[in-house]
């Protein structure tokens, strides 16, 4: 799946349209200059550690179909520029897969995490998944609001990271 022409459209709450589509390998660099217009708390928040970037064999992994589905998302004037990276990749769990998300800081805030859930919700499904997990600081606020977009239980704290079960 690459290009525009076979990419999900997004529009974000300011009116502003994008496209997701799953990633290449070719992908690694526009990854790579994501992850460095991201703010260290969001990248903490997304990898439970302050990565500046992601190593080359980091994404073998991500973008290796037999390991899950990762999906970029661009704006539809800028498909060069990844704003987004969305991760359903596969458990040692016989269907249940792990959601991850990384939205850039300027493009927060504006539902394309919300909406990004929801298509990783239904990719996970097409792939045989009958469950999301996502592992979530818990204050991670935000994340956590988009997991209840899902239906996800309500996530009790008992530590800094949350295990979260959402049934699809």
């Amino acid at each position: 799946m690459s290009g525009t022409d076979t990419a999900f459209p997004i529009t974000l709450t300011d009116g502003t349209t994008t496209r997701t589509r799953e990633a290449t390998p070719a992908d690694l660099g526009p990854i790579q200059a994501l992850h460095r217009r991201c703010s260290l708390g969001s990248r903490a928040l997304r990898y439970h550690a302050g990565k500046s970037q992601l190593s080359s064999a980091g994404w073998r992994q991500l973008s290796d179909p037999g390991r899950g589905t990762t999906l970029v998302t661009t704006t539809a004037q800028r498909t060069d520029r990844i704003i987004a990276m969305t991760n359903v990749m596969r458990t040692d769990q016989q269907g249940v897969g792990e959601l991850a998300v990384l939205v850039e800081d300027a493009w927060q805030s504006k539902g394309l995490g919300t909406a990004l859930a929801a298509h990783a919700a239904e990719v996970a499904r097409r792939a045989g998944h009958h469950t999301l997990t996502a592992a979530v600081a818990a204050g991670n606020a935000p994340m956590l609001h988009v997991l209840e977009s899902l239906d996800a239980p309500p996530a009790r704290a008992t530590g800094p990271v949350l295990d979260i079960q959402i049934p699809l």
